[in-house]
Parts: C-alpha cells; structure tokens; sequence
C-alpha cells in the first residue's frame, strides 16, 4: 500500500493501520473472525485459493463446482490422487462446497412481519445475516475502490500535465536527437549492405529509412497532440470524479459473465473503456459510461450487460472476492505511480513552480551534448558513403 507519509516511520505505521483497516478488516468480518482467537485459529487451518491455480480448470472458482459436473468430477480426482499434497487440496475444496451446500440447506426462518385472524395469509420476510453482512461489506468495498480510483486518476492526471509541460518545451530537442539516431543507424546498415552485397541492395535501404524517418515524425506529432490535450483538473471537476468513480465501481464484477464468452468479451471492452478513459483523464467519456453503460455499449454496437447483484451467497462471495482484488490492484497501481520520477517531479513542481522550466533547461542542455556527438558520428559514415560511392550521402534529411 502508498505510505501515507512517504519515506517516514509515521508514514510506515499509518500504512500498516490503513492494510489492517481497510483490507484485512473487512476481510476477517466477511468470514465471522471477530476475535484474536478465531482469527489465531483461521490462520492456522488448511487453505487454498478460491481459484484453481492449475489444470483444465485454471482461474475458475471451485464454488462453481455446484452447478458443473465436470469441475466437481475434477475435484473429486484430485482428491483421490496419490500425491498427498494435491489429495489434500482436493478434500479441502469438496469440504468447503460440502459447507456451502450445508448452509444453502439451513436458511434463517421466516420472519412474520404482519398476519391477523381473518386476514388471510400473512405478509413473510426472508432474512439471512450472511447475505445482509455480504452487502454490507460490499458497499464498503465499494466505496473504497472508488475513493482510490478517484484518488489515482486525479494524481495520475496530474503527472500527465508535468509530462505534458517538459515535452513541450524539450520537443525540439527530442526529435532532433532521434532523427539523427535514424540516420546513423541507416547509414550503417547502408555500409554493412554496400559492402556485403553490393550497391542496388544498399539503395533499397533508402526507403526504408524514409519510411523510418516517416514514422518518427508521426509519433512526434500525435504526442504532441495527446500533451496539448493535457489539463489541470479543476476542483469542480475533481469532486465529479468521485462521484462518478462511485458509479462505475459498481460495473466491476468479472465473474458473473464467466459461463458466457459473448458476455464476458463485451464486459471486457467496457472495463477496457472504462480504464482507457481513467488513464487519459477522459471525463466525458467516463460521464457517458456512468450514465448509462449499456447504452454505451449500444453504441458501440455490442449487446447489453446486466450488471445487477445476484442474491445467492456464493455470487455475493465472488463479487466481494473480485472487489477485494480490484482494490489490491488499484493500491499497487497507486503506490507505483508514486514511486515513479515523474510523480516526483510534479511533487517538486507544486512546491516550486520554476522548478520545470529549470528541469527543462538542464534536459535541453544534455540533449544538445548529445546532439553535437550524434551529428559529428553522422557526419563521419556520410563521408564514408561517399569515399565508397563517389556520390552524395543518400540520407540527407
């Protein structure tokens, strides 16, 4: 998890209170463990991923083994196995579905909320605690993930505007440098071909570097394009994010499409929507996903996804499972970000605001070095070219 206080004892301690807080809390919750001595005792006990780690099965729930044959029939071999380790893993997985099977049997009572004599039946209620605690921890994992989400695009936002800044002003330099990298490097192979194979194979290295070349400047371009796009969010815009981040949580749940590969691809695209507008600081088109996701992927010409929450335990488990995991990933995705230079530097250019045009002067200064001995390399295999050929550098641009 980021420290809250980077770099400081402080900061360690907070980050462990945010780990036991935030994740194992809600974790130990969710299984009943409410006590140094129950969690003492889980922690103990056998256990397995949730997921199969191996086999024809891989990356699929052993929970689905309720409703597939093949999967249970699969278990059952693999408790039957003569390895110990892998007969172990199998009992621990029939076990587990023989306690989930056991409590699916023995739902709470049905609770009367109203009746009378001569009323006629009486108006029931279907209570479980499991379920209501599932939901429970579910909207709070949701909440989470959309606050570190929010949380992870505005500074992730942020960092694109000071990268968007110093490649402005060092674009200049950038492509000359990696022009002349080009043409040294055709030169060569230009060299190497002239002096292997002859002169009309050399000559067909020629468009190939213009096409090189070609590319280069494309890149150039479309980055330059993508920097200008790059925008300060401002505080209106910083308090929507949160907002919609706590509607698009909701849209996270791999597993309900799993058994449908129509489904589970259009649900792929979405996310992959969803994350592309994230890493972009697309607000509008996270606005339009939030709004209405379906008619989002309507326009997209794909089918619609029904993205309520299914009733059944084992589905409130996955769900809490995959949300857990997205928070996981979302909190490595974070700590990563401000561990990199570039987060660093916007650190450093909140508390400076010259502090980029100094970067920049000092980046601009090294390339220019840099420059200076690519241009004298260039030179030198031009003139080899035309010692050799008796005719002008062919890779003058």
């Amino acid at each position: 998890m980021p420290a809250r206080g980077a770099h400081t004892a402080l900061g360690d301690v907070e980050t462990v209170v945010d780990l036991l807080q935030q994740v194992l809390r809600p974790l130990a919750e969710a299984r009943g463990l409410n006590s140094l001595e129950a969690i003492k005792s889980f922690t103990e006990a056998s256990w397995y991923p949730a997921r199969i780690a191996f086999g024809k099965h891989k990356g699929r729930s052993f929970r689905e083994a309720r409703s597939d044959a093949d999967l249970r029939g699969w278990l059952e071999w693999l408790a039957s196995s003569t390895n110990p380790r892998s007969a172990a893993m199998g009992h621990w997985y029939l076990e587990q579905l023989a306690a989930i099977d056991e409590e699916s049997e023995h739902e709470p009572p049905i609770v009367a909320l109203a009746s009378g004599e001569g009323v006629g039946p009486a108006l029931v209620h279907y209570r479980n605690p499991e379920r209501e605690r599932l939901q429970q921890v579910i909207a709070a994992a949701r909440e989470r993930l959309a606050d570190l989400t929010a949380e992870y695009t505005q500074e992730h936002q942020a960092v694109e505007v000071v990268r968007a800044s110093l490649f402005e002003r060092l674009r200049d330099h950038y492509e000359r440098r990696d022009h002349l990298r080009l043409k040294i490097e055709y030169r060569r192979r230009y060299l190497d071909t002239l002096l292997t194979e002859g002169e009309e194979e050399a000559e067909a290295v020629r468009p190939e570097y213009e096409q090189a070349r070609e590319e280069t400047t494309r890149e150039y371009e479309e980055a330059a394009a993508e920097a200008a796009e790059s925008k300060e969010l401002s505080d209106e815009q910083r308090q929507e994010l949160k907002t919609l981040w706590r509607k698009l949580v909701r849209l996270y749940h791999p597993d309900r499409f799993a058994h449908d590969p129509e489904q589970q691809a259009t649900y792929e695209r979405l996310i992959q929507s969803v994350n592309q507008a994230r890493d972009h600081g697309d607000i509008e088109q996270m606005r339009e996903i939030a709004h209405d996701p379906n008619s989002y992927l309507q326009r997209q010409g794909l089918d619609s996804l029904d993205f309520s929450d299914e009733a059944e335990l084992d589905k409130l488990r996955q769900l809490y499972e995959s949300l857990q995991v997205r928070i996981l990933s979302t909190l490595e995705e974070l700590d990563s970000l401000r561990e990199s230079h570039d987060y660093e530097l916007y650190c450093l250019s909140q508390q400076r605001p010259s502090f980029i045009e100094d970067v920049a002067e000092q980046q601009a200064r090294a390339i220019a070095t840099e420059i200076a001995e690519l241009e004298a390399e260039a030179e030198q295999l031009a003139k080899e070219i035309e010692t050799l050929t008796g005719d002008a550098d062919p890779f003058v641009k």
